[in-house]
């Protein structure tokens, strides 16, 4: 472990929070062409989608991730199961909602080590990529890239914005609804697996990596739980035209904020908002008096009826829905709550993992590498 200090303490952090590696023995996939592959998961902190250049950034250079983009798999609507780090992460690596963890939880407003810097994560989403390529792993492993989620659109200094950009979506970190806080990138490359520069519209979350991972490994997904994430490789492989995922549920802490509907036979994908965060000052898109949008309180708006937007064409989430404009107002608001509904008898009580009294410092379970408490070192290595 390296002493702290500004550069290693982003680049461990960098490792630590958003790269993972698993490498599974090869032998033969299930329906997969080839041998089960080596699977490399890469997630940035922070990083809005519209911080991208295939996701339409035409400012910052991002060649190494457009790279994985042209050879691989692109998903346009990939969604967090949260807004903020700790809970969407948790949903990552379980396939669930937070809130089934009990890792429903509003963050601090401090700032990442490397929120929203786009050309720091591709020169690193780089190396990696060259080391594949050097080792002769690239065609044998599965790469797939994302942000936990949106920009954080208050990590604000004057005119400068140093917390990532969200591109055309509304609203960032922290908003448990707005899509510029939820909508994040998605990418996937296996090649001569997966067709390259193929592009999917249909929503997908990232809670979806979780069982696509444990298919690939030969594994099975659990069965004493509700798992919420879908197997990927059918929509990736093109053998399947829609996600699995009807409805998705956009929670902030416990507080379901908003729902998402793909109305499959229409293709249309609706978004019903019956909370929102008040933004301060009045005329802003963000609560910069705050540094975070609470979840609940005097400082969200209550809707009812709730807001409705049709996201096939307004993805900016920019003109509401009403009964004068939508004739089917009314039937859309009720089948999506019909569907929250059915989604709330499947939770049952959990008791919160990360409160003010778990969330403390508990040095014996911490990693020594020198004599405790001194459990760093002046060199990787050193001590261990």
């Amino acid at each position: 472990m390296l002493r702290p200090g500004r550069s290693s303490l982003f680049f461990r952090g960098w490792l630590a929070a958003a790269v993972g590696v698993l490498v599974l023995r090869p032998t033969n996939g299930r329906g997969v062409p080839g041998s089960r592959p080596n699977i490399l998961l890469l997630m940035a902190d922070d990083l809005g989608i519209g911080d991208i250049g295939c996701y339409g950034n035409d400012t910052i250079r991002t060649p190494n991730i457009d790279r994985l983009a042209e050879g691989g798999v692109l998903l346009t609507q990939h969604i967090a199961a949260a807004s903020l780090c700790t809970p969407s992460r948790a949903a990552f690596l379980t396939g669930r909602y937070p809130l089934r963890s009990g890792l429903s939880f509003h963050e601090s407003n401090g700032w990442g080590s490397a929120a929203g810097n786009a050309q720091t994560y591709q020169f690193f989403a780089g190396q990696i990529l060259e080391t594949l390529d050097a080792e002769g792993l690239t065609n044998s492993t599965l790469v797939y890239f994302t942000s936990d989620n949106g920009g954080f659109l208050e990590a604000q200094v004057g005119n400068h914005q140093y917390g990532g950009w969200n591109g055309l979506y509304k609203g960032g970190k922290g908003m448990g609804g707005w899509e510029g806080g939820i909508r994040v990138p998605g990418i996937v490359r296996w090649p001569r697996v997966l067709p390259a520069g193929q592009v999917i519209h249909e929503p997908t979350s990232l809670m979806d990596v979780f069982p696509t991972v444990v298919q690939l490994g030969g594994g099975k997904v659990p069965e004493d739980r509700v798992v919420d994430g879908r197997d990927l490789l059918p929509l990736l492989l093109g053998t399947a035209r829609h996600s699995d995922h009807e409805f998705l549920m956009h929670y902030c802490e416990k507080f379901l904020h908003a729902v998402r509907w793909h109305q499959r036979d229409r293709g249309t994908v609706w978004k019903v908002h019956y909370l929102t965060p008040v933004f301060q000052p009045d005329a802003a898109r963000a609560c910069y008096e705050r540094g975070i949008c609470p979840c609940a309180g005097h400082a969200v708006t209550h809707h009812d009826p709730p807001l409705l937007f049709d996201l096939s064409s307004d993805p900016s989430e920019a003109h509401a829905l009403t009964p004068d404009t939508e004739p089917s107002f009314y039937q859309l608001v009720a089948t999506v709550a019909q569907a929250v509904e059915d989604h709330r008898r499947t939770l049952g009580p959990v008791p919160l993992q990360l409160d003010a009294r778990s969330n403390v410092w508990r040095p014996w379970l911490q990693p020594c590498c020198g004599p405790f408490p001194l459990c760093w070192c002046s060199r990787e290595g050193e001590g261990q």
